[in-house]
């Protein structure tokens, strides 16, 4: 059985802030108190059965370094390819988005370092 549409919205919006949340290596309870809301409501949020205000979900995207564009459609507002870059490691857990960081930062070094330049 499908889901109506706005139901089926907000499942994807509370499974957005939840990858962000976990690459944040953040807790519910530790989301909540720093954008105001309690334990149980940011857990509904999550599951998608109930919505937010333009104020909380801002906070959302401060809290979690994240852009509107990821937490409402899963995607970023920048080019293709950064987009499906960066969703990838927006959904990583943040050791590993450390990780990915520390590698392409290696990378650039190299480039730096390269005699052919």
């Amino acid at each position: 059985m499908r889901k109506p549409a706005d139901e089926s919205r907000l499942y994807n919006i509370g499974s957005n802030i939840r990858a962000a949340r976990k690459r944040a290596d953040m807790t519910q309870e530790e989301l909540s108190e720093k954008i105001g809301v309690t334990p149980q409501y940011l857990s509904d949020l999550e599951r998608g059965l109930v919505g937010t205000s333009v104020s909380t979900l801002s906070k959302v995207c401060s809290k979690l370094n994240v852009s509107a564009d990821f937490i409402l459609f899963g995607t970023n507002s920048n080019s293709e390819f950064n987009m499906t870059l960066i969703e990838k490691i927006q959904r990583l857990p943040k050791s590993q988005a450390d990780l990915v960081e520390r590698s392409v930062d290696l990378m650039l070094e190299a480039i730096k370092l390269d005699p052919h330049e």
